[in-house]
C-alpha cells in the first residue's frame, strides 16, 4: 500500500508561491497608472493613435498578468492548505493509535 502521506516542505514552497504572486500582483497595479496615462509625443494623429493603441494593449497584458497572479496565488495557497490538512489527518491518525502526540521532531505543515 502507498502512503498517504505528503512532505511539510510542500506548505512553504505553497505560502511562497502565494507570496510571490501577491507581489505580482502588486506590482502589476504599481505599473497600471504609468503603463495607461502616456501622453503622445506630439499633436498629430499618428502619435495619438499610437498612445491609444499602446494603452489598450497595456490595459489587456495588465489583466492578463493580474488573472495569473490571481491563480498562482489560490495555487500556492491549495498547496499549503493541503499540507496542512495531512498533516492534520496524519497527526490525528498517529494520536489515536499511539496515545500521544507527534514525535520530537516531527516536521508539522506549516501556514
Amino acid at each position: 500500500m502507498q502512503s498517504m502521506s505528503i512532505d511539510p516542505a510542500a506548505a512553504d514552497i505553497g505560502a511562497r508561491v502565494a507570496d510571490n504572486a501577491s507581489q505580482g500582483l502588486q506590482a502589476g497595479a504599481t505599473a497600471s497608472t504609468p503603463l495607461t496615462s502616456l501622453l503622445p509625443a506630439g499633436a498629430d494623429e499618428v502619435s495619438a493613435q499610437a498612445v491609444a493603441a499602446f494603452t489598450a494593449e497595456a490595459v489587456q497584458l495588465l489583466a492578463l498578468n493580474q488573472a495569473a497572479q490571481e491563480e498562482l496565488r489560490r495555487a500556492g495557497e491549495a498547496f499549503a492548505d493541503i499540507a496542512r490538512m495531512y498533516t492534520d489527518v496524519d497527526t490525528a491518525a498517529a494520536t489515536s493509535l499511539t496515545g500521544v502526540g507527534p514525535l520530537p521532531g516531527f516536521r508539522m505543515a506549516a501556514g
